[in-house]
């Protein structure tokens, strides 16, 4: 299937701002966008596994995001990806959550690599093969400030209690962005870093060769 982007980033990279953007010069350019803020948001089972994790440790509430993110796929990024010139843009998929454990597993001391997970799942057709993965990575100190101005949460209170994990998520997602082949890795900084990268990902989708692009 074709036209499936999806945006992978740390908490207050940027990513949902320039998946929005994109979105806006897509629907100018005639597709019809769907937006996916992903798994644990739409279902009823979605929102009662959030509320859920609130009280369970990162491995769990992993398991929790990858349930609701196969039932996501199955019952929303299918039938979109079926229908004519529609794009849909995914908000997280598999890669943030994935490279967010490994990191809580080096922070615990622990083995908590799953990356091998979602490649089955691809090989098995549970989870969709995106055609373009956008890693929205700004310098580490954009990070940091955005992270001290932005919300409460369960995962930015915790980035913000443990500041050494929250470089070692942002050092691993930088890894795995530059250990994928084909994706491309947006500085959200500034406006002028983001709108070369929508022009990345506009060729990328327009033209044949587009994906070839790093």
């Amino acid at each position: 299937m074709d036209n499936f982007v999806v945006f992978e980033g740390i908490c207050c990279s940027g990513k949902t701002t320039t998946c929005r953007t994109l979105g806006e010069k897509l629907t100018e350019s005639g597709y019809q966008v769907v937006y996916n803020h992903g798994a644990l948001t739409y279902t009823d089972l979605g929102r009662e596994f959030k509320e859920l994790t609130v009280e369970k440790d990162f491995p769990i509430t992993t398991l929790y995001y990858f349930v609701d993110l196969l039932i996501n796929t199955q019952k929303f990024i299918t039938p979109h990806l079926s229908t004519p010139n529609t794009i849909v843009l995914q908000d997280r998929y598999y890669d943030s959550i994935t490279t967010y454990i490994k990191a809580y597993g080096e922070y615990c001391r622990r083995d908590y690599d799953i990356y091998r997970i979602p490649d089955v799942l691809m090989e098995e057709n549970c989870l969709i093969k995106p055609t373009a993965k956008i890693f929205c990575i700004p310098p580490y100190e954009i990070i940091i400030r955005r992270m001290e101005e932005s919300k409460t949460t369960t995962v930015h209170d915790y980035y913000r209690q443990h500041p050494r994990f929250l470089r070692m998520v942002y050092d691993e997602l930088e890894k795995k962005a530059n250990d994928c082949v084909g994706s491309i890795i947006i500085d959200t900084s500034s406006d002028r870093s983001i709108c070369n990268g929508i022009e990345k990902i506009l060729t990328l989708i327009n033209t044949p060769e587009g994906h070839n692009i790093k």
